[in-house]
């Protein structure tokens, strides 16, 4: 067995490949607060006949198992990437292909080089007494962009495509219909219940913009100027 660290949570992992090398970083000699197992059957339907490596396949359910528990803690796994500036975080998410990653990079590489990925795809939102915080974990998307740290979350911004960079306070009808596709949401009807009271909580303390955007460096900016501290 595996244990590793999130969101201030010590998981074990009974794992049956060597996905260690996934989790460097993370993994503690603590004492684990719960455990999750990968059962065989599981590995062959998130394969679906395509051959992927069983280490890998290990590696995404287990995170779908920790998911389903972190709302217990006071916590929950959200698709997007997270960039910080100046020790806070920013959280960007968008459907799949349209260009987060993308966008947080112009960040990395247009703020005179003070940004930095936090996660490139799934980190952890956790609520703490000063607010919510962004954790990063090892599921952090293809590039590997991340590291294990934690900041609180200054903003969160949904993005699309366009022709201009437009940043505006989201609409609350917004921010339901789309956060609701961007969370993983429990099988368990509590921790379901859990889980929309925690974004719930979210979506009432953290601003929440809604932004097109092009690929143009000025998009940072754009995007900073308007969602960092006033």
């Amino acid at each position: 067995m595996i244990t590793i660290r999130l969101a201030g949570v010590n998981i074990g992992i009974e794992n049956q490949y060597d996905i260690a090398p996934r989790l460097e970083g993370w993994i503690t000699d603590g004492q684990a607060d719960f455990t999750v197992r990968v059962t065989p059957q599981e590995l062959i339907r998130e394969d679906e006949g395509r051959g992927m490596a069983a280490d890998y396949l290990e590696f995404i359910c287990a995170y779908r198992h920790i998911a389903e528990r972190m709302p217990d803690y006071g916590a929950f796994v959200f698709h997007g990437a997270a960039i910080v500036m100046d020790e806070l975080a920013y959280l960007f998410t968008a459907p799949s292909g349209t260009g987060k990653t993308t966008h947080a990079q112009l960040w990395r590489y247009g703020l005179e080089g003070k940004a930095w990925f936090l996660n490139g795809d799934k980190p952890i939102l956790r609520r703490t007494p000063d607010g919510f915080h962004v954790c990063g974990t090892p599921w952090r998307g293809k590039e590997e962009y991340g590291v294990n740290e934690e900041r609180p979350l200054q903003g969160l911004c949904l993005l699309s495509r366009g022709s201009e960079n437009r940043i505006v306070p989201a609409r609350s009808e917004e921010m339901v219909r789309f956060l609701a596709r961007q969370i993983y949401i429990p099988s368990d009807p509590d921790r379901a219940a859990r889980l929309l009271d925690l974004l719930d909580a979210c979506c009432s303390t953290v601003p929440i913009w809604t932004m097109t955007c092009t690929l143009n460096a000025c998009a940072a900016h754009v995007a900073y100027e308007a969602m960092r501290p006033q």
